[in-house]
């Protein structure tokens, strides 16, 4: 048995989900406590995880930390280790160190990679075609979140659906910035929306303890519009990022960055897209699809993802003048500029470590969406044909 448990999170950590339930991280990957707050912390799902964790034993779920400390990422695992004073014999939590919050699943996008309980679009999509949605409930009732104690709290984490056009999750961080200035909020957003009300309480906590703005956009172009399907298109969603990077570069206390989620598509098609999502100057925050299984990364056949990956190798080599080189950089991008060469090497790490599953649940995934929406991958790009088995 280990002095501390492998991960603190289920002691500091809370995801309320209201699609779902709780569970002690958002990184978490399988099934939540079905229930609310109070009930959930007096679970026997919360005493086994906590049990697991002071085991060594992290669970599968645990997946996306691991995944991330062994290519040099970001790891929630890690952030809780600077806690200290914990009995880990105690029931409950300690405290809320960190809370990730997502009201509902109400979304104006439904991307390939997503799922109902993310996506009101995705859900009523499901039900058209005559599926039932499984595995959340949508009326789970999230009031009791403003009774909570955040009086600890450093940090909230806001998800979607999408938080801009949700009305319930804007009251929630009115009043986590009205009562608790000291805590800052991450919120993740496709960056279809930078309306006037939303900028208004986002800067709320740029004038507190700070905000950090994760813009979650895969590609630019018809690979964005493809893989993450909505109304609002590309050229609208890349006006808005150049409004998310002027709101940062007035305010001290905003951080942006864009997440992009690796899948068996946009890195198929990454020489298509890149250049034109580098050029927005926005700093890269790559990770990975895990589920659906059909997009992930170890879906690409060897010789399509060498492929990309030569070309984003030989594209590193030709980003150094500007990445290292100050007489070539402006002084405002000159540390986004050498994070984007990071992030390169994170991209490139990513396909090279990821070993090849076989491409039958892409083909799967791919030809179900296709026929819902009467799309063909194979008129995204002709390279697909050869994952489609098709000559």
């Amino acid at each position: 048995m280990r002095d501390k448990p492998y991960c603190k999170a289920p002691w500091l950590g809370l995801y309320y989900e209201g699609t779902v339930g709780c569970r002690p991280c958002c990184e978490w990957k399988h099934a939540s406590f079905s229930g609310n707050y109070e009930d959930y912390t007096e679970s026997d799902y919360l005493k086994n995880f906590k049990q697991n964790m002071y085991n060594d034993e992290p669970e599968a779920g645990c997946i996306e930390c691991t995944h991330n400390e062994k290519i040099g990422g970001h790891s929630r695992r890690k952030y809780y280790d600077k806690f200290e004073d914990i009995d880990f014999e105690q029931t409950g939590l300690k405290y809320i160190a960190r809370m990730d919050f997502r009201a509902g699943n109400k979304c104006n996008m439904m991307c390939r990679m997503c799922g109902p309980q993310a996506s009101s679009l995705l859900e009523e999509e499901l039900i058209m075609t005559g599926e039932k949605p499984a595995g959340f409930q949508k009326h789970l009732d999230t009031s009791d979140v403003y009774g909570l104690d955040l009086s600890n709290c450093e940090e909230i984490c806001i998800l979607g659906g999408e938080p801009s056009i949700d009305l319930e999750i804007r009251k929630f961080m009115n009043h986590v910035a009205d009562n608790y200035p000291h805590v800052r909020c991450v919120v993740t957003t496709n960056a279809t929306n930078a309306s006037k009300k939303w900028f208004d309480t986002l800067m709320k906590f740029c004038h507190g303890a700070g905000l950090q703005i994760i813009l979650s956009v895969d590609a630019a172009g018809p690979t964005q519009d493809f893989q993450r399907k909505s109304n609002i298109k590309w050229n609208t969603i890349k006006k808005n990022l150049l409004k998310y990077r002027e709101a940062s570069f007035q305010n001290d206390g905003c951080e942006i960055s864009i997440q992009l989620t690796c899948t068996s598509i946009n890195m198929v098609t990454i020489d298509k897209w890149w250049d034109e999502l580098v050029d927005l100057r926005i700093k890269l925050d790559p990770n990975q699809v895990w589920w659906p299984q059909g997009m992930a990364v170890s879906c690409i056949p060897p010789e399509v993802k060498e492929k990309s990956i030569a070309w984003l190798e030989n594209w590193k080599i030709e980003y150094v003048p500007l990445a290292f080189n100050v007489c070539c950089r402006t002084a405002e991008f000159i540390d986004t500029d050498h994070q984007i060469y990071e992030a390169v090497s994170r991209l490139i790490n990513i396909l090279k470590d990821t070993e090849f599953e076989g491409i039958e649940k892409f083909i799967h995934h791919t030809n179900r969406y296709d026929k819902i929406r009467n799309e063909n991958i194979i008129e995204l790009d002709e390279r697909f044909k050869v994952m489609m088995h098709e000559r």
